[in-house]
């Protein structure tokens, strides 16, 4: 079913029908009661304090010892989907990068696919930066983040390097 006979589904029916249909929506799926909450209270610092909390548990569980790397990709999918503005989704996007550069700076990874990732998601981080003409804003941070790689091995401090370079020449 499309989104065109939904909406006529939808607009036949009576006012509490739909109150009650959102309802058992907000009860049963943990998206549509973030969409709502955020709705009610839109309080985007709370928000993005939340889902960077969730992005930090990715590298850090609580619970084991294993990255879950897929639970901060998963936030950060989420917290897209939310409609919250371009400068804290590139806020969540960097944050990302730069628990993953901690990460790897304390844990001495010695991956290969680790280090590619975190290239990829820096270089995703500024292509939504430059996309939104926020890069400026971002500047600083970004350039601690090369500063941080700067000893990486699988030449990774200087693919983040030329990264750099290309947004900001």
């Amino acid at each position: 079913m499309g989104l065109r006979e939904v909406r006529k589904e939808l607009a036949e029916l009576e006012k509490e029908e739909l109150i009650y249909h959102i309802g058992e929506l907000y009860k049963k799926y943990k998206d549509v009661k973030e969409y709502f909450d955020f709705y009610t209270n839109p309080d985007e610092q709370a928000l993005l304090e939340k889902f960077k909390a969730r992005v930090h548990e990715g590298f850090y569980p609580n619970r084991g010892w294993r990255l879950k790397l897929y639970r901060s990709r998963k936030a950060i999918n989420e917290f897209k989907k939310l409609g919250i503005s371009e400068e804290a989704n590139a806020t969540l996007l960097l944050y990302f990068t730069e628990v993953a550069v901690m990460y790897a700076r304390e844990k001495r990874v010695k991956t290969e696919n680790y280090y590619k990732r975190l290239s990829t998601s820096f270089d995703k981080a500024l292509e939504y930066m430059d996309k939104y003409k926020l890069l400026d804003k971002f500047r600083a941070q970004n350039e601690l983040v090369v500063e941080r790689c700067s000893s990486f091995p699988w030449a990774c401090d200087i693919e983040v390097q030329q990264i750099f370079d290309h947004y900001y020449s």
